[in-house]
C-alpha cells in the first residue's frame, strides 16, 4: 500500500488580518491569484510610489479597507510599514522577518 502524506489540517481558508488600530482589523488576501497579480505589478513598479502601494493595500485588503485606510492621513513611513505587513503575511512570515529583509536590502550598494 502506498504512502499516504495528509497535510488536510495545513490547508486553510482562514485569511491572516492586519490591525492598523483599535477596532480597525482587516482582513488579508493572501490567495494564490491575487498574489500572482501583485507579483505581475510588483515586476514594473516603484514600491516606494504611493499610487503603487494605495493598489497593493486595495488588492489585498479590498477597497473598503484601502478606503478607511486612506481616510487616516498616515505618514509615508505608516505606509511603508502597512506594506511590510502585507508581504509578511502572504510570505507567512513575521513582520520583523520582513521589515529585517526590507531594511538589507535597502542598504545593499
Amino acid at each position: 500500500m502506498a504512502k499516504m502524506i495528509d497535510i488536510s489540517a495545513k490547508l486553510t481558508s482562514e485569511r491572516p488580518k492586519l490591525k492598523l488600530a483599535e477596532g480597525k482589523i482587516y482582513e488579508i488576501d493572501d490567495r494564490k491569484n491575487t498574489i500572482l497579480e501583485l507579483n505581475q505589478k510588483m515586476k514594473s513598479a516603484d514600491i516606494e510610489d504611493i499610487a503603487f502601494i494605495d493598489e497593493v493595500i486595495e488588492m489585498t485588503l479590498g477597497k473598503k479597507a484601502a478606503k478607511e485606510i486612506d481616510k487616516m492621513d498616515l505618514s509615508m513611513i505608516a505606509y511603508q510599514n502597512i506594506m511590510l505587513a502585507i508581504m509578511a503575511a502572504v510570505m507567512g512570515e513575521s513582520f520583523e522577518v520582513a521589515e529585517a529583509r526590507f531594511r538589507k536590502e535597502r542598504n545593499k550598494p
